[in-house]
């Protein structure tokens, strides 16, 4: 006898294989052992909130270079002072905020130095 089609069984087989895999994509082997340790703040430990950590640091380094830029066009040409704060700057809030930890960045006006006081973005 010759069988045409798929079988109930090979359905089952074929779904939990695809299940497996969601738990392995969606949470690593377990834990993903070194990388869940890689961030100082303790976020990402899924692959996807990894990914997702690494493109909201993005976000925050861009919002900075957006805020020292904007903090040079204020000083302007002369690059004797500094403005006193980032209200002269006149950003929405957002840029002006972590985007993982929603903290305020710091702004030095005695150096003009602007950074992230989220941790582990000590270094952007």
């Amino acid at each position: 006898m010759n069988q045409r089609g798929n079988s109930l069984v090979g359905m089952l087989v074929t779904m939990a294989i695809m299940a497996m895999l969601a738990v392995v994509f969606m949470y690593g082997s377990g834990t993903l052992g070194s990388h869940q340790s890689a961030r100082k703040d303790g976020k990402g430990t899924t692959i996807p909130g990894a990914a997702q950590m690494a493109a909201e640091d993005t976000v925050c380094r861009s919002n900075l270079s957006q805020v020292r830029q904007g903090l040079m066009i204020q000083q302007g040409a002369d690059d004797s002072t500094h403005p006193e704060s980032l209200d002269v700057l006149h950003f929405p809030s957002e840029s002006l905020h972590c985007p993982i930890g929603h903290e305020a960045y710091i702004y030095d006006p005695t150096t003009g130095t602007v950074h992230c006081p989220h941790p582990g973005h000590d270094k952007y």
